[in-house]
């Protein structure tokens, strides 16, 4: 069974298809890319995924339980979390402390408990700090615990974006474009720290726009367009069916070459 079953999946926006009939499995130790050019529903399918969005039709299974219409909440509980494209940091407080909160959504207590002071919400915040230390040596952070986000480089804060999404410990990891805005280095030490990152065990599905980055990452792609799944298979085979390069690289066939694909 696979850790995600997505079939028939729809959802529209005042009559505005933004998904249609999607099928989608992601296995256990995966790590998917899920390519398309703007608009055609990658994030939409991210925001299903997380709970976000309600879909109109279709279901939803992760790990045996049907979630699509679940919460954000009781999703991440679940164990699916995600980033965002634009990044939803708190900008005037410091790093661990961005870490640490995502770190409590998953903790034990009250908010009694933690005015009073009690020994259980001292647990939960020991717990958090000790999990968010650790994502931030996995994402290279450690150095810049104490700085304020808003001060962070932007490449770092993308990396604190991830570093949130770590703390709450997910089974599934959902990267919505993580490398958007990087140049060139940052984007090679990003596609590392998500190689290192899957090779721990984690499970992962990437929309990006760098299809080189998910060529090089993922073995299996899936292309959306309009709303449509039109391609799904081996990633450098995918990338090179004429359906893709049509609606996604805009060229014909023959063309792949000069577009660097």
């Amino acid at each position: 069974m696979a850790l995600l079953s997505a079939s028939g999946v729809s959802l529209a926006f005042a009559g505005v298809r933004a998904l249609a009939q999607i099928d989608l499995q992601i296995e256990e130790g995966e790590l998917l890319g899920i390519i398309g050019p703007n608009g055609s529903g990658k994030s939409t399918l991210f925001n299903v995924l997380s709970g976000i969005y309600r879909v109109d039709d279709g279901s939803i299974v992760f790990r045996g339980q049907r979630i699509e219409q679940l919460g954000v909440a009781q999703i991440v509980r679940c164990g699916i979390a995600r980033t965002f494209q634009n990044k939803r940091l708190f900008g005037t407080m410091t790093v661990l402390e961005n870490v640490v909160v995502a770190a409590l959504k998953g903790a034990q207590g009250s908010a009694l408990g933690d005015v009073l002071g009690l020994r259980s919400a001292a647990q939960a915040r020991d717990k958090a700090v000790a999990i968010a230390d650790r994502c931030l040596a996995l994402t290279g952070l450690t150095q810049s615990r104490e700085l304020l986000a808003r001060d962070l480089p932007y490449g770092a804060q993308n990396r604190l974006e991830l570093a949130r999404a770590l703390a709450l410990e997910p089974t599934l990891l959902l990267l919505d474009e993580p490398a958007a805005g990087l140049n060139p280095s940052e984007r090679a030490e990003l596609r590392e720290l998500i190689r290192r990152i899957h090779g721990e065990g984690l499970t992962i599905a990437l929309v990006e726009h760098d299809v080189r980055m998910v060529t090089g990452l993922c073995a299996r792609a899936i292309v959306l367009d309009h709303g449509e799944k039109i391609a799904d298979g081996a990633s450098a085979a995918v990338v090179r069916d004429p359906r893709v390069q049509a609606a996604y690289f805009g060229v014909v066939e023959g063309e792949e070459e000069a577009h660097g694909v």
